[in-house]
């Protein structure tokens, strides 16, 4: 994606289906090479041919060129660099007056970052004239720069249309002024054959939202018959307009939108394995690809692999997230919260923390980070020192947290965290621990509102160093686990096993 997605924001307000190449620019970016599929044989061959033209006659090429709307051409045009890399640079597109001068000074703007030796074509693209031909007075302009003796004489200028009469006419107009055309024009261009179409559209999903399998959410590319359709644009866009319909109605099926939060707490000092579990991009978000294959022997892997169409809906409907919390961050909100370990602790010489220090502990956390919107995750486990924190926390672990001893422990967590939202000035309420929700049959270990959704923290309280590779499959169990109690709960289920 161009840009990291706001962990605050519920991931199923941030996932999309674009289905023009503007919207394609916008969520992927420079990844759009990897989407792209390559144009049929004629058609690449004619801007080959273009290319090596311009070299031959030192002289740019104006090439007007046609096909239905939704087959591709803007993307073609600006894909030109993917498909013939010794050929052409990247696309400059041109939107601005049709003169010579506008079309120069365009055109050094573009290429100034460019090497000193460079001497490829440079695919001009004029694509906000559409229906609006060009005059022959803007013919005339366009040839003038053409024949510049720096740039113009390298430039292939693309002009496209929808109405192949619009194209020609323009074709014609250009070759009265400027003479025979090395290629035919106006060129027919040829999108990706529909047999592509399926594939297109599975990879734009999963590149423009990041998150692994969002075709199992209950729009399937391959379910759409692309023979019935007369483009890829209109083949993407019925896509598109179902899955932001299914995206929708998730995000409805309960009155307020529920995020779940499996939070580890444990000797690890920071996110360890979990990062092998989560979403390289959408901090936190769990993969339910990794959990799957870290528990391939297990009764509930094996229950959501017969179910993984649903496991994709359940992580993008809760924006299923997990994190570490390390004893740097879990003792001071102990020691200040928690009158079950108040006396351990001070007897271990942990000072009474104030809340601005509880405020910044948190901020420091991967749990902080999250809940403030601070999308780069460092792992930091500044605070108490490792020296003082982590006795005291192994002190504690060998009392367990079995037979309910964790309910006290899991109320003063929530405690720091109201305290840490408070002085962020972050809309929250309604904070409570082991209550079942208003308007669901789910009861957390802990939650509260934040701002429009409910957040439902679930704390997994385990002894030693607990976030490494030896316990991948313990903690995706762990995590699958809760993920299939809540589908059970929130109605998912009708005959659980």
């Amino acid at each position: 994606m161009s840009e990291s997605p706001n962990p605050t924001e519920h991931v199923l307000r941030q996932l999309v289906f674009p289905a023009r190449y503007e919207q394609l620019i916008e969520y992927v970016g420079s990844e759009l090479a990897k989407l792209v599929v390559a144009p049929p044989e004629s058609t690449s061959k004619t801007f080959e041919i273009a290319a090596e033209s311009i070299k031959a006659r030192g002289e740019g090429l104006f090439m007007p060129v046609f096909a239905a709307s939704g087959t591709g051409k803007t993307t073609l045009a600006h894909s030109l660099r993917t498909f013939h890399p010794q050929h052409y640079t990247e696309t400059v597109e041109h939107s601005g007056n049709v003169t010579f001068e506008a079309l120069k000074t365009r055109v050094q703007h573009a290429t100034q970052n460019f090497p000193a030796n460079e001497d490829r074509v440079i695919p001009v693209n004029i694509d906000h004239r559409e229906s609006n031909p060009a005059d022959n007075a803007e013919l005339a302009n366009i040839k003038r720069f053409l024949r510049e003796p720096t740039l113009g004489k390298r430039v292939l200028i693309l002009w496209p249309e929808t109405a192949e009469p619009l194209a020609s006419e323009m074709a014609r107009g250009y070759i009265e002024i400027a003479g025979r055309s090395p290629v035919a024009i106006p060129s027919e261009i040829q999108g990706p054959s529909p047999e592509s179409w399926p594939s297109i559209a599975t990879h734009t999903l999963e590149m423009s939202n990041s998150v692994e399998s969002l075709e199992l959410l209950g729009v399937n590319p391959e379910d759409y018959a692309a023979e019935e359709y007369r483009s890829l644009g209109d083949y993407l866009r019925h896509i598109s307009d179902d899955f932001t319909n299914r995206r929708v109605r998730i995000l409805q099926e309960t009155r307020k939108p529920v995020r779940l939060v499996v939070v580890f707490v444990s000797e690890s000092p920071d996110a360890g394995v979990l990062t092998q579990l989560t979403n390289s991009t959408r901090f936190g978000l769990v993969d339910g690809n990794a959990l799957l294959d870290a528990t391939k022997s297990s009764e509930v892997g094996r229950w959501w692999r017969d179910h993984r169409g649903l496991l994709t809906q359940m992580i993008v409907q809760l924006d299923a997230r997990t994190f570490g919390l390390p004893p740097a961050v879990s003792i001071p909100l102990l020691r200040k919260y928690s009158s079950t370990a108040t006396k351990d602790l001070e007897d271990l010489g942990i000072n009474f923390p104030d809340n601005y220090s509880i405020a910044r502990t948190i901020s420091r956390s991967d749990i902080g980070k999250y809940l403030n919107g601070t999308v780069t995750p460092t792992f930091e486990t500044r605070g108490t020192p490792s020296t003082v924190s982590l006795p005291a926390f192994t002190l504690l672990s060998e009392k367990g947290f079995t037979a309910a001893r964790d309910k006290p422990l899991n109320r003063a967590i929530l405690a720091g965290i109201e305290t840490f939202l408070g002085s962020q000035d972050i809309e929250s309420s309604n904070f409570q621990a082991e209550t079942q929700l208003d308007f669901t049959p789910l009861l957390p270990d802990a939650s509260f509102y934040l701002e429009q959704d409910a957040v439902c923290l679930e704390f997994a309280w385990r002894k030693g160093d607990f976030l490494t590779p030896k316990n991948r499959a313990d903690i995706s169990v762990y995590i699958l686990t809760k993920l299939r109690n809540y589908a059970r709960e929130l109605g998912h289920i009708q005959n659980f096993d």
